[in-house]
């Protein structure tokens, strides 16, 4: 089907050293945007709730095996990045051809799963700290 995006070429991207670099043999990536909602409900709302917009945030994940050498961030690179953040954030991009999501996030979460007999993955989550743009 023509237009339909290969889920293999998008493409989850941090900062280190002060350029975009993608994370090295992944597996999966996602990103999740959500709005909260502000109660709006009074007694003349016919027993129907009423909501308002309030808050966005977004979220940004991945896995890749664990891989010590190769092109992109690896897992060391990755807990580094993470380390070193002195609270200010780190640019991270969701990309794919023709559109990409750019943003400051902080890694809020990193782990490593290493089960017997299988290939050892971490896994890492970003919560925005501002605005997601599209490009």
């Amino acid at each position: 089907m023509a237009g339909i995006q290969n889920a293999t070429d998008v493409v989850l991207s941090v900062t280190q050293g002060g350029s975009l670099q993608a994370i090295a043999h992944a597996t999966s990536c996602s990103l999740s945007v959500s709005m909260d909602l502000r109660d709006s409900t009074t007694k003349s709302s016919a027993g129907w709730q009423q909501n308002l917009g309030g808050l966005k945030s977004w979220e940004l994940s991945g896995e890749a095996f664990v891989e010590v050498d190769g092109s992109g961030l690896n897992s060391e690179e990755i807990f580094a990045v993470m380390i070193a953040d002195q609270g200010d954030g780190i640019t991270c991009t969701f990309g794919m051809s023709g559109m990409t999501y750019t943003g400051t996030a902080f890694i809020t979460s990193f782990s490593v799963d290493a089960g017997v007999e299988e290939n050892v993955t971490y896994s890492i989550s970003l919560t925005g700290s501002a605005g997601l743009v599209l490009s």
